[in-house]
């Protein structure tokens, strides 16, 4: 008996055009090196020529040539549709990816709410499921139910007539609700999952789907997506994660993931917050903003008014968004004074690491301005001017599909890694 359930079949919407944030090293002399670049780029582009490959490479048009023929006689790239002739001359020869030769397993784990996608190379989401998944039951019996999850995924996107491929040209990448230890692909020390702390995720994982998986912290993840949607004009980044927990993910100004030193760099729900000294936190502190302002917080406040609706069975942040469409001006006021908790958070990390953009991900965002208003206030008035010079706060532009467009990038980053680019081809005909 599995113990997941789908809450909604969301509908396949492909994801926009993605690019990594940050710029790709230029081409070595490796064969595979030159192969993973050119793909890489025109994975970033959409569909692009020979000539501006050869202007986003600076490699040697002879060298260009070369291994667009090896890329599209093995079929990881094919030829585009026809563009329209050029107004001089012969029209240019564009390739793309193709995007039935492998696939990324797109996870966003969360406590409450889980989705699944199944994201071809190019992109295009081929099925999507969203899931309750038992975390507080241990992760043993939660990534088994995974697993089935992701099997029903692969069964609908097949029914519905879409090419799958087979597991060994697919990966994994999950976003989990903790920081990841690199080293055992585990999470570290997680106050909203406990029971998680160092159980070997990624290696169970890839026995349950029978492919690589990859992990990285659920912010850190958004931020990519998010960074990978507006451009490198958009960086250095911070995602700042409101839920069960709060967090943060830092993509610099190269378009990498800041991790710091142990895996660690952007837990700031355990930074103390002013009027919260008392709350004891998860964590066995007291004044974390995440005791006082992550969602959880704000509902225990709404349950002790009497203002919680429980003639529902939604949960989390689910429920809070709930209550804020009931527009009740005590909610909101709820709502509003949490998210100037996280507004001195957030003015912290601004005047530290001075970012261009701070994105805010959560659940409400599609009900209610409060909590961008309730941080944009804080931020412009504690953080210093120059700091917030050029910064820019809202909400996802992705909305609800950051997670899911992060995932499917780093999951397309390691596809079309040198390391992994020759193991991409179509099978040849029997």
């Amino acid at each position: 008996m599995t113990e997941w359930s789908i809450i909604r079949s969301v509908s396949t919407v492909d994801l926009p055009t993605l690019a990594w944030p940050g710029p790709e090293p230029t081409a070595q002399v490796l064969t595979e090196d030159v192969l993973s670049a050119l793909a890489k780029r025109i994975a970033d582009n959409g569909s692009t020529s020979k000539a501006e490959l050869v202007r986003l490479t600076r490699l040697p048009r002879s060298t260009v040539t070369t291994h667009v023929d090896w890329l599209l006689n093995r079929g990881v790239i094919v030829r585009a549709a026809d563009k329209g002739p050029l107004r001089r001359g012969r029209p240019a020869d564009h390739v793309e990816l193709n995007g039935e030769i492998a696939a990324v397993i797109a996870i966003e784990m969360g406590v409450v709410n889980t989705t699944v996608a199944l994201v071809d190379l190019r992109g295009r989401i081929l099925a999507r499921h969203r899931v309750r998944l038992a975390t507080e039951q241990g992760p043993d019996r939660a990534l088994r139910s995974l697993a089935d999850t992701v099997d029903a995924v692969f069964t609908e996107a097949h029914d519905e007539g879409h090419v799958t491929p087979p597991r060994s040209r697919c990966v994994t990448s999950i976003a989990v609700p903790a920081r990841v230890d690199s080293r055992t692909r585990s999470p570290m020390r997680p106050t909203v999952i406990p029971s998680w702390d160092g159980f070997p995720m990624g290696q169970m994982l890839e026995t349950l789907l029978g492919c690589p998986a990859l992990l990285e912290d659920d912010c850190s993840v958004r931020a990519v997506g998010e960074a990978g949607h507006l451009g490198p004009d958009s960086l250095p980044l911070i995602a700042i994660q409101l839920g069960t927990g709060i967090g943060a993910g830092i993509v610099d100004g190269n378009g990498d993931i800041f991790r710091g030193a142990n895996g660690s760099a952007g837990d700031v729900g355990h930074i103390p917050c002013t009027g919260a000294e008392d709350v004891l936190c998860n964590c066995g502190a007291r004044g974390c903003v995440e005791a006082a302002a992550a969602v959880p917080a704000m509902l225990k406040r709404l349950e002790a008014a009497g203002l919680a609706d429980h003639d529902t069975d939604l949960r989390g942040s689910d429920l809070l968004a709930h209550l804020l469409r009931g527009r009740d001006p005590h909610v909101t006021q709820v709502v509003r004074e949490g998210a100037e908790k996280l507004g001195e958070v957030v003015a912290t990390l601004c005047n530290v690491l001075n970012p261009r953009r701070v994105v805010i991900t959560s659940a409400l965002a599609s009900v209610s301005h409060d909590v961008l208003a309730g941080v944009r206030s804080v931020v412009y008035e504690r953080a210093r001017a120059l700091a917030t010079k050029d910064l820019v706060i809202d909400y996802s532009t992705l909305g609800d599909d950051v997670g899911i467009a992060g995932a499917y990038l780093i999951g397309r980053r390691y596809l079309l890694a040198a390391t992994n680019i020759k193991q991409l081809r179509v099978a040849p005909a029997a």
